[in-house]
């Protein structure tokens, strides 16, 4: 048998793992079913004939898919967070390989098809009730702008492989650890911008007689400037999360040595 994947050990673990959790995660999508049903109740327009906020059903999604994405993400690896199921989860007959697939499964997969189908429901729900031809469903509007969405969808794969390594690295409060630590990253990355944009500008004297370029000069400024612009989100939105992954594959590792 394969020691590195074997499809048959990560189906048990995709088992084990709805085995020993499925009444937490069921009680965790009533709670967000019931949160979206009030929010959406009590911003209901009576004067507009149910006229249902737009601004309510895009913050509820967002909020769903962001806070109920990542909590679900370091809820995976809580084992992390206490010895003795670090130990008991250690010493699981499986792969590092296939322990981090089932976190990626989870995470990645099962979450938003499950997040889908709860915030698809109760969206669709209200909007029936209403009986007003003006409100829509909400995953209509997010097709209808597919192409502003596709960063958005990146940046969440990301912030939930950023979870996952996080909860693997930290253990004990890691949710709030690994929350501290994308923080801080995200201030030295806008550090680093500032420094690279005040490289390629030149000091304060300069840009102040920016308006004395020529033509050919703001040409190459501005091609150097959006080559590097374009770079930066190309590594961040494409390259950055199977980065983490491979960091979370091999802190995996290292803690099963």
């Amino acid at each position: 048998m394969n020691n590195f994947f074997s499809y048959e050990r990560f189906s048990l673990l995709v088992k084990r793992q709805w085995t020993e959790n499925y009444f937490i995660l069921m009680m965790g999508v009533v709670v967000y079913a019931s949160i979206v049903s009030v929010i959406y109740s009590i911003n209901f327009d009576l004067e507009s004939n149910y006229t249902l906020n737009k601004g309510a059903q895009t913050s509820m999604f967002v909020l769903g898919l962001f806070a109920g994405g990542t909590l679900f993400a370091n809820y995976i690896f809580k084992d992390f967070g206490n010895k003795t199921q670090t130990m008991s989860f250690l010493m699981t007959p499986a792969s590092h390989f296939e322990k981090l697939c089932v976190g990626l499964f989870y995470s990645l997969i099962a979450f938003p098809i499950a997040f889908f189908f709860v915030f698809g429901a109760v969206d669709y729900t209200f909007v029936a009730l209403s009986g007003n031809k003006s409100n829509d469903i909400l995953y209509n509007i997010i097709l209808d702008a597919y192409k502003e969405y596709s960063i958005f969808v990146n940046v969440w794969v990301t912030l939930q492989v950023f979870v996952l390594l996080g909860a693997i690295y930290f253990g004990k409060m890691s949710y709030i650890k690994t929350a501290f630590s994308g923080f801080l990253i995200i201030a030295a990355c806008g550090l680093l911008e500032y420094l690279f944009f005040k490289i390629i500008i030149g000091d304060d004297s300069m840009h102040s007689h920016n308006v004395n370029l020529s033509s050919e000069n703001r040409h190459n400024l501005s091609a150097e400037f959006n080559f590097i612009n374009d770079t930066t989100k190309f590594i961040t939105f494409y390259l950055l999360a199977p980065f983490l992954a491979i960091i979370a594959y091999f802190k995996l590792k290292e803690k099963e040595v």
